[in-house]
């Protein structure tokens, strides 16, 4: 008899922006579980306004997802040493020309901050290579610290409405479904689509936090099934539930 795969029945809702849900379906598939694309975003390119140039002659510079690495290399390679927040990031940095990089453990906007490099940054210029609107904690912490930002935003998110066909499936996919969740500003936008009867629904599913911060943003909003990522890959969220689930343990909040 074929053993079961460890998330065989299970559904996941995948929060990436549009066009961007392969590595999701990909560990899905190898685990049994089926997707629900439910994009909130779509990603377009920014024209490069010289900002990039002088991200790329601080001398300290950091990517703050693989998509600003994507967009910004449609402009320039990115050589010489950068910090990441995560490997998928760094793996966007080495492919878009990059010498060296440096990524934090947690791979978190906070573990980024603590950084032997990020520590004492008074008077230091440090380029920013993000999106507007994007993770907001590096833009605040690092002026806090006395540090010279620069930033350059390499894409910008265009809202995407979800169809009432696919609210309707998340809604009705049952108690063995998964939302993944790393982008807060991204939830927001998804979560607000649906009406006040759904919204109790969801709250009663599994969340897959990719931060800290994540996790306890959605314990605030009232989700009390919340799981702690080790990083923002799929894979890593996927093992994450089906440790949970081998462990007998779907409900428990990580805190």
């Amino acid at each position: 008899m074929t053993r079961a795969l460890p998330l065989s029945g299970w559904t996941l809702v995948s929060l990436r922006p549009r066009s961007q849900h392969t590595a999701v379906r990909r560990a899905a598939r190898e685990l049994g579980a089926r997707v629900i694309a439910a994009s909130a975003y779509a990603l377009a390119a920014l024209p490069d306004n010289g900002a990039l140039k002088k991200v790329l002659d601080c001398p300290v510079r950091i990517a703050s997802s693989p998509n600003a690495v994507r967009f910004a290399a449609m402009h320039s390679p990115l050589p010489g040493h950068w910090l990441a927040i995560g490997s998928a990031t760094a793996g966007a940095l080495l492919r878009a020309g990059a010498g060296s990089v440096q990524i934090p453990e947690p791979q978190t906007a906070d573990g980024l901050l603590n950084l032997d490099l990020l520590r004492s940054v008074r008077g230091r210029r440090i380029g920013l290579l993000t999106a507007p609107d994007g993770r907001g904690l590096l833009e605040s912490a690092l002026p806090e610290r006395g540090a010279r930002l620069v930033i350059a935003h390499s894409y910008h998110r265009r809202p995407v409405n979800l169809s009432a066909a696919t609210r309707q499936r998340i809604v009705a996919a049952g108690p063995a479904t998964a939302m993944l969740v790393t982008s807060q500003r991204a939830f927001e936008r998804f979560f607000a689509q649906f009406d006040g009867a759904s919204q109790q629904t969801l709250k009663s599913r599994i969340c897959i936090a990719s931060s800290r911060r994540l996790l306890e943003y959605l314990q605030a909003l009232g989700f009390a099934r919340v799981l702690l990522s080790r990083s923002t890959l799929p894979r890593d969220a996927l093992q994450t539930l089906a440790d949970s689930i081998a462990g007998d343990r779907p409900q428990r909040n990580i805190r």
